[in-house]
């Protein structure tokens, strides 16, 4: 089944419209480029706008191949001008993008969070709800929520929350996103992911910092979960990375716990 389905997500990936790639720094090539280190451990990485939690069940190079197709599908959203800053519209992009590469989506939901702490900064506001999706358990062994826990004794200028930051900011607030990335009995990637949009009057620098009190804000969200056969996965890598590959050492950062 995966192999009739490869040459039509290999074509889809061909004729995704991207973003125009970062300007190369100088004296570094593009195959130069230094991507991120994976392991086999549990894992925490920046993915432009996304933080991505990868769990033991993962090689190294699934993480690559997951972190590849988390990639294109926000840079695909991004480059949909007309659904860049509206949260929803914009999540609708990003599924429908990896829907096409092959990873069937299992939920989906939006809807307006309230937050009850207007004095609350983004990163207290969306461990409740992280803790609610994974559930107590998960939660409570989660490097993304041990991250956000700790958000306050960081450094802000750490090479991931700058690329995140940057990622984040549209001109009406900012959009952001969790996912938590696993493996089913069969080995076969998984994603939990929650999405948020931050709408605001404004575009938000360092967004995970910004307190609801300084102005009138509202967030959304939208979760979804989705899974893919390893193999189709395998097939559609090479034609994903060649697509990635010149936005990967600027997109993709390692997060230090």
């Amino acid at each position: 089944m995966s192999g009739q389905r490869a040459p039509h997500s290999r074509k889809f990936v061909a004729g995704l419209e991207l973003p125009e790639p970062p300007p190369r720094r100088r004296g570094i090539s593009l195959e130069a480029a230094e991507g991120p280190e994976f392991s086999g451990a549990p894992q925490a990485v920046a993915i432009g706008a996304q933080l991505a939690e990868f769990t033991s069940k993962l090689s190294a190079d699934t993480r690559a191949a997951v972190a590849d197709s988390l990639l294109i599908a926000q840079l695909a959203a991004n480059k949909a001008a007309d659904s860049a800053n509206e949260v929803f519209a914009w999540y609708r992009k990003y599924v429908d993008v990896l829907q096409g590469i092959g990873w069937q989506v299992r939920e989906l939901e939006f809807q307006t969070q309230e937050v009850s702490d207007s004095n609350a900064g983004v990163h207290s506001a969306i461990i409740p709800v992280l803790t609610a999706m994974l559930g107590p358990a998960v939660a409570a062994g989660s490097l993304v929520i041990s991250v956000l826990n700790g958000l306050k004794e960081m450094d802000k200028d750490k090479p991931w929350i700058t690329v995140f930051d940057r990622a984040s900011q549209h001109a009406h607030g900012a959009k952001f996103q969790m996912n938590f990335v696993d493996a089913d009995g069969s080995g076969n990637p998984t994603i939990t992911a929650l999405c948020f949009g931050v709408d605001a009057q404004r575009s938000l620098t360092q967004v995970l910092f910004f307190k609801f009190s300084q102005e009138s804000a509202t967030l959304r969200k939208a979760n979804g979960s989705f899974g893919i056969e390893a193999s189709q996965l395998a097939d559609s890598r090479a034609a994903i990375s060649a697509r990635v590959h010149p936005f990967v050492s600027d997109f993709i950062k390692n997060i230090d716990i």
